[in-house]
């Protein structure tokens, strides 16, 4: 019986620590964060469309990694007054394409493409003049800018 006992307490101990590991939760929260992602993207269609023409960046893969040293592809596109620019997500992770800038407090004044899951795309016509900053609000390191003529 007791054989029986210490078996079942020592078991039980391994599985907790098993179950409770950092790997193992780090598992379990990249499993609920990529179904998520897949949800998410499902609330998304009203920000994002196909491609309709203009110019186009790409959120290039692997940018949420800081290190990576390419974010949008490219980081500065000039374009003429009244184009319509699309952003792809070409990561396997959640971006946005946010106006403005962190540091500066305008967050999203002129666009805010809200959560763009793998492969969506999100459009946004320019028809003023001028230099827009923009960036994505979960990895501020990421950041671009259209310039229009």
């Amino acid at each position: 019986m007791y054989n029986l006992l210490s078996t079942a307490i020592i078991g039980s101990v391994l599985i907790a620590g098993v179950a409770f590991s950092p790997l193992l939760s780090g598992q379990f929260y990249l499993a609920y964060a990529q179904d998520n992602a897949t949800t998410m993207s499902g609330n998304m269609t009203g920000n994002t469309t196909g491609s309709s023409g203009g110019d186009s960046v790409t959120i290039s893969p692997g940018s949420s990694v800081p290190s990576n040293g390419k974010f949008f592809v490219p980081d500065t596109l000039t374009v003429s007054k009244g184009t319509t620019v699309s952003w792809t997500n070409g990561d396997s992770t959640l971006h946005t394409v946010t106006s403005g800038s962190p540091e500066a407090g305008n967050s999203g004044t002129e666009f805010d493409s809200s959560y763009l899951a793998a492969g969506k795309t999100f459009q946004h016509p320019f028809n003023t003049a001028g230099t827009f900053d923009y960036y994505c609000t979960l990895h501020p390191y990421m950041k671009g800018k259209v310039i229009v003529t």
